[in-house]
């Protein structure tokens, strides 16, 4: 018998675009939505955003998409209704230099340039005042099946436990 997996969040009630526009629009990017924790960044005007383990990124969008199609990777793009420069978010991640816990994940730069809540300690969190606020337009997949378009369960250890292994 297969396994039952637990989500936190699932995309099943929102619309599943046909395509989006990475110059125009807002986009939260979840990477390896299969994996505990997923990883996640943040684009606008095409210019894509990240704080990982070993530092951040900044490049382009196209970069990036090519990079997850070449590697097969489950990623979901979710579109946003909100108009927030590249610019604002390069200066937002100017006050970090790279994830290392829960506390400072991923997560930390994309929630202060979003001006989210200090509840809000993980993606499903995110994604649930995203939709609370009528802010999420839809989203957008690439190898992710409508089976898998959600966030699994995990908590804080969890991110701190992959952090740490990461740092090792």
């Amino acid at each position: 018998m297969k396994e039952q997996l637990k989500y936190e969040f699932r995309f099943e009630n929102l619309p599943r675009l046909a395509s989006i526009s990475e110059v125009d629009d807002v986009l939260i990017w979840i990477f390896h939505v299969d994996k505990i924790p997923p990883h996640i960044g943040i684009s606008s005007q095409g210019v894509f955003f990240s704080l990982k383990s070993n530092g951040k990124d900044s490049i382009g969008t196209s970069y990036v998409n090519q990079i997850s199609i070449n590697k097969g990777i489950k990623l979901l793009k979710i579109k946003l209704r909100f108009n927030i420069s590249s610019t604002y978010i390069e200066r937002v991640y100017e006050d970090y230099t790279c994830a290392t816990s829960a506390e400072c994940s991923c997560l930390s730069p994309i929630k202060k340039a979003l001006n989210m809540p200090e509840e809000v300690l993980k993606l499903s969190d995110l994604l649930k005042v995203l939709k609370e606020r009528g802010l999420i337009t839809g989203w957008y997949s690439t190898n992710v099946s409508q089976q898998e378009a959600g966030i699994r369960a995990y908590d804080l250890f969890d991110i701190n436990e992959r952090l740490n292994k990461l740092h090792a």
